[in-house]
């Protein structure tokens, strides 16, 4: 693949991270897999952060397996039309504290209802996680 079509590749993975909200993270632990729907947040590299309550079951896979599968779509595509959607691979892993910051801004700036999470900072960001699912 040369440099433009690259190129190309890249904007059509930023359109589909910028225009869409949710995605299906796939995590597994013990053979046993698991699906749920996260709201997340990328940032310029295409990192993905997903905010996720502590005693989720993908929190748990997560804890034993950090490899995961992730897929991104406008679930409001017609039938008969051309998909487009991203399907990836790769590691999540809890945030460290320099990361939770630049993960809660983008966050916030993203989803500005979830400010009231920063305001009750003990009541939920302490008992919960920010991944951040690496490419």
């Amino acid at each position: 693949m040369n440099k433009k079509e690259r190129g190309r590749v890249f904007d059509s993975i930023r359109n589909i991270l910028n225009k869409n909200h949710l995605l299906t993270l796939s995590t597994s632990s013990g053979g046993f897999p698991n699906s749920n729907t996260a709201f997340y947040a990328p940032d310029r590299n295409m990192n993905l952060y997903i905010w996720s309550e502590e005693g989720t079951k993908h929190s748990e896979n997560l804890r034993k397996n950090r490899k995961v599968a992730i897929n991104i779509f406008d679930s409001r595509q017609k039938w008969g039309s051309l998909l487009q959607g991203l399907q990836a691979t790769g590691t999540a892993r809890l945030v460290n504290r320099r990361e939770f910051i630049i993960a809660g801004i983008l966050y916030i700036k993203r989803f500005p209802k979830s400010l009231k999470l920063v305001n009750c900072f003990t009541e939920y960001v302490v008992t919960n996680y920010m991944y951040k699912i690496l490419k």
